[in-house]
């Protein structure tokens, strides 16, 4: 392992060489589409509390500016747009996740997109941008070795819980060299702007946050937070401020401030620009919510929706899901906000039970005061493979009862929530932007994203992403 070699410096140089033309086709393309489906996220998240604080703060840094806050009428500096956003993209939990380290996209779009549109870029390379900083911090995220040191105990299992990473703050590396990307920047200046930035990196908390009710927005790491990091790294890198060019390097470099035991920078630079790996590790979620009850979900949605099912036919449901439902994030039975909603299993089988419309109104202040979502919710039992009852027993189990008696209903494997055609990708973003952005500005923004590398200038665009 040579931890003397300059990575910062290597992937700075990927950042500020790479093509648009070196792309593959798979790469532009689930770029647009993580493009489409994020935007679509953040524009559902302006109904939720989290989103509304996440504008009016950014509107509280600065009220000038001339960079688009999605779904909402005013622009902002990018310092604030990129806050905004940032947070509007996390806050239904709708978002896609990309192993590893799961929750990506939020923490480096919102930056690349405000630095895209301060420049007047076009479409090309606002897609090169955001394909930049997802492809290193999949990069980077894969090269920590954390070992047990984040690892959840179960005690009553016998077990520790392995995390997916220990903190989204790695994401900012990727961010940094994406917007900087379209910000011109030379490879010095990447470094630069990254030394920054590393300097500047939160404390990783994915751990407390799993082990701790009720949940907070701030959840595993505030996304506008990291968001705002990198438009500052990367302003202040203008300005003449230094950073560590080389703050990923070195035996006492970023990993070991990060917690971890070590890091392989290997797995950072193999391939890096021939290979490209993030493309095929984006899961697209259905439903709003956490990753790990979208499989179940969907199970149940298909066996209601097939035997047309209703709460008032449903004795029982019972639901194994993965072991992340032993958490006490997970575990809270009290559904007091929007943000406990997307980690309540039993509350999202309610939803799906009483035909909710897939999309923010299942975290609306409605559903949130409705007593017989909460009274359905009583009728689910979560499992999880851990639990010894759940040996042998399928994903999920519906028992009814009625005239003809009990009738038990049992689905097992993957379901249709494991998938993203173009056309449900395509109706998702309807479902979270029309009743913001309207009809006509809704069908509009898809022609365009989905047409991107055609923009001369991404500012049409954008015009369609608000009010």
């Amino acid at each position: 392992m040579d931890l003397e070699r300059d990575i910062t410096g290597e992937i700075s140089r990927f950042a500020e060489t790479i093509s648009y033309d070196a792309l593959p086709g798979t790469v532009i393309d689930e770029t647009k589409r993580l493009i489409l489906d994020s935007i679509g996220c953040a524009i559902g998240g302006v109904i939720t509390e989290k989103g509304k604080i996440g504008i009016r703060f950014g509107e509280s840094l600065s009220e000038m500016g001339d960079t688009t806050i999605l779904g909402h009428t005013k622009n902002a500096h990018p310092f604030s747009s990129a806050f905004a956003n940032g947070e509007l993209m996390n806050a239904l939990d709708y978002e896609s996740l990309l192993a590893p380290p799961e929750h990506l996209t939020p923490y480096v779009m919102p930056a690349c997109i405000a630095s895209a549109e301060m420049n007047n870029v076009p479409g090309k390379e606002l897609i090169l941008s955001i394909a930049i900083a997802h492809e290193i911090t999949t990069r980077l995220s894969e090269s920590l070795v954390f070992g047990n040191r984040f690892s959840v105990e179960l005690p009553e299992k016998g077990i520790a819980l392995a995390l997916p990473t220990p903190g989204y703050g790695i994401c900012l590396f990727g961010g940094i060299a994406g917007a900087g990307r379209v910000m011109d920047f030379s490879a010095t200046e990447i470094a630069n702007a990254m030394g920054i930035g590393g300097f500047s990196c939160p404390t990783p908390m994915l751990a407390k946050f799993a082990t701790t009710v009720p949940v907070s927005m701030t959840k595993y790491l505030s996304s506008g937070l990291i968001s705002q990091i990198e438009i500052m790294s990367l302003l202040l890198t203008t300005l003449g401020h230094t950073g560590d060019r080389g703050v990923l390097n070195s035996e006492y470099g970023f990993f070991r401030s990060f917690g971890c035991e070590t890091w392989m920078p290997q797995k950072v630079i193999e391939g890096l620009g021939k290979e490209w790996r993030f493309p095929a590790r984006i899961f697209y979620k259905t439903y709003p919510c956490c990753g790990a009850m979208q499989n179940v979900l969907g199970l149940f949605h298909q066996m209601i929706t097939a035997n047309d099912l209703y709460p008032e036919h449903i004795k029982e449901v019972i639901v194994v899901i993965n072991p992340l439902g032993e958490l006490p994030a997970w575990k809270n039975p009290d559904v007091s906000s929007h943000l406990d909603i997307q980690f309540n299993t039993a509350f999202l089988f309610s939803l799906l039970a009483h035909r909710v419309e897939i999309g923010p109104l299942w975290q609306s202040e409605e559903v949130l005061r409705s007593t017989r979502i909460g009274e359905f919710a009583k009728k689910v039992r979560m499992l999880t493979h851990l639990d010894k009852e759940s040996e042998g027993k399928p994903d999920v189990t519906v028992v009814t009862s009625g005239e003809a008696g009990q009738k038990i209903y049992s689905e097992r494997g993957l379901s249709m929530a494991t998938e993203m055609s173009q056309e449900r990708l395509i109706d998702k973003f309807k479902r979270n932007a029309q009743g913001i952005t309207g009809e006509s500005k809704t069908r509009e923004s898809i022609d365009v994203i989905l047409g991107l590398e055609e923009q001369e200038d991404i500012s049409m665009l954008m015009k369609l992403l608000v009010p």
